[in-house]
């Protein structure tokens, strides 16, 4: 499969997840690497932002840069999509204040989407 078709089942596949998750507005855009990951490096695998409505998602592996599994990529977009449904808050914690962006509310919301993606029967097919 080309890296075109792929994108283009990818984009039309996380369109529909946004619309099955009640947030038909997000924009899915695909994160532009130039070049694979390094050895014992980090890697982002997919960001969103908030004021704007997109998430950009990686749809290629980090070291070898070939196509993911559509259940990869849907797990990260439920794991975005979380982001504006429970978002970051600041809490005072041990005399300072942080930002909150994971914590238990956020897993169990994450846990949520995945269910409804796992039970829907068109995106439940890919994680089998």
């Amino acid at each position: 499969m080309s890296d075109e078709v792929h994108e283009l089942m990818i984009k039309n596949i996380c369109s529909y997840a946004c619309r099955l998750l009640k947030y038909p507005d997000l924009k899915v855009k695909t994160m532009q690497r130039l070049r694979p990951v390094g050895k014992n490096r980090g890697y982002v695998m997919g960001h969103t932002s908030i004021a704007s409505q997109t998430i950009t998602l990686d749809l290629y592996t980090a070291r070898q840069r070939k196509p993911k599994k559509i259940s990869a990529i849907l797990a990260v977009l439920a794991h975005e999509i979380t982001h504006h449904q429970k978002p970051p808050y600041r809490q005072w914690h041990h005399g300072r204040w942080i930002a909150r962006q994971h914590f238990p509310k956020f897993y169990t919301q994450v846990n949520k989407n995945m269910g409804e993606l796992k039970q829907d029967e068109l995106l439940g097919k890919y994680f089998t």
